[in-house]
């Protein structure tokens, strides 16, 4: 990866800065940032604004990354844009990279919709990724941060932070979600207070109710159902309703208390913490005998940990695992945090994603290798291996796939 932000920044000078004839939320983290991205942009939809959102990778199609008004852009235009920016690049020498270009298509579509607001989402790191050439967003927000992409962003833990406070602005109100440590809070804030950007802390909103929660501020109190579950969504939802309070504050939107409530409660982010029933998927039982199985595509420590702990919630006497990885991952803390000695481990593949070579998946065989602690370990495709966890599902069991949101794409493909 040739990381740097002069060839975006010629892109999107050739496309005349489509990103400074919208608002920008723009979003970093290593965990939450897609749900986050997902809360603002269903919020500000139901308050009435035209909202284009951005995030990558991928689930399906390169299209999928490109939404507008909570859609998907549908593939003529995706090819539309996607070409004509590559004409650019190529008329104009920019020898800009694939995610890059698929930066300038985004623009590209979200300028021919004329939004009032694109939630952007971040690639990987901060500082130097391509969504980064955006001048003057409206608002930044840092979502959790873990130790994820080391080999690129830094070994420490400030190291990572720092890159990812990259995209603080000048002058540009900043959101800092709840973080593990003082030392990614303290670097992150540090950062904010130097380069003098505005900030605030959030503060995780709490469940008054299962899947209702209550955030209080100074002079409103919210209180919103949610769908997505995992106890991390008080902190993720909690972030969304910080930033969009403070954009209301700012005089940037309207906003009232049931808009808000409305939007968050519409939200849906699939494949974190998603549960696939039989009711809803007649396919899951008809093709592969399952009544219902939990998909996330948590692939960093502290994302496996959160699987773990809701999974630890709903007192099961046994697991199902069904797993892949990203080649490159720490497989032994995967298994070591995830695997219990009653669960059953099979080890799979996922399809290699389009437009992405750099991504391959590890062998089933490392995965089945690291798997010490489990009762038994198989090695199948992903079909064979819902076939099996069906058969020895027992009634306090549970079937997990997770490890890799391009696993979880290929359930979904599988699934259509």
């Amino acid at each position: 990866m040739n990381f740097g932000l002069e060839r975006i920044h010629n892109l999107l000078e050739a496309l005349n800065r489509p990103d400074e004839r919208t608002q920008i939320v723009h979003v970093a983290g290593t965990n939450g940032k897609g749900s986050v991205c997902a809360y603002i942009s269903s919020v500000l939809r139901i308050c009435g604004y035209t909202v284009g959102r951005f995030n990558s990778p991928h689930l399906l199609e390169p299209r999928d990354s490109i939404n507008v008004n909570g859609q998907a852009v549908d593939q003529n235009l995706y090819e539309e844009a996607f070409n004509y920016v590559s004409m650019l690049n190529k008329t104009g020498a920019i020898g800009a990279s694939s995610f890059e270009c698929l930066v300038g298509a985004a623009f590209y579509v979200f300028d021919k919709a004329k939004l009032d607001f694109v939630v952007l989402e971040v690639g990987l790191g901060g500082l130097l990724d391509a969504t980064n050439a955006i001048r003057n967003p409206a608002m930044t927000v840092i979502t959790a941060i873990g130790m994820d992409h080391a080999h690129i962003l830094g070994h420490t833990i400030e190291e990572i932070a720092t890159a990812k406070a990259g995209i603080m602005k000048p002058g540009c109100p900043v959101v800092i979600a709840p973080q593990d440590s003082e030392k990614i809070l303290d670097t992150l804030v540090n950062h904010a207070k130097k380069i003098g950007s505005p900030y605030q802390l959030v503060q995780p909103s709490n469940f008054i109710a299962p899947q209702l929660c209550q955030l209080d501020f100074d002079q409103v109190h919210y209180k919103y159902p949610i769908r997505l579950c995992g106890d991390y969504q008080r902190m993720n939802s909690a972030t969304a309703v910080t930033a969009l309070d403070w954009l209301y504050r700012l005089k940037l939107i309207e906003m009232t208390p049931e808009q808000l409530a409305k939007g968050m409660q519409e939200t849906k982010w699939p494949g974190r913490l998603e549960w696939i029933t039989s009711i809803d998927n007649p396919a899951i039982l008809s093709k592969y005998g399952l009544e219902r199985i939990l998909i996330d595509g948590a692939h960093n420590s502290p994302a496996i940990l959160a699987l773990r702990n809701y999974i630890d919630s709903l007192q099961l006497k046994s697991v199902i695992w069904i797993i892949a990885s990203t080649a490159g991952k720490d497989i032994r803390d995967m298994m070591l945090k995830l695997i219990k000695p009653n669960d059953i481990v099979f080890a799979v593949t996922f399809t290699q994603p389009a437009g992405m070579p750099w991504i391959q998946s590890t062998e089933p065989s490392e995965i089945a290798k690291e798997a010490t602690l489990a009762k038994n370990v198989a090695c199948l495709n992903l079909e064979e291996a819902l076939k099996s966890a069906a058969s020895v599902c027992g009634e306090q069991d549970l079937v997990v796939l997770c490890g890799s949101l391009y696993l979880v794409a290929d359930l979904y493909r599988i699934l259509l």
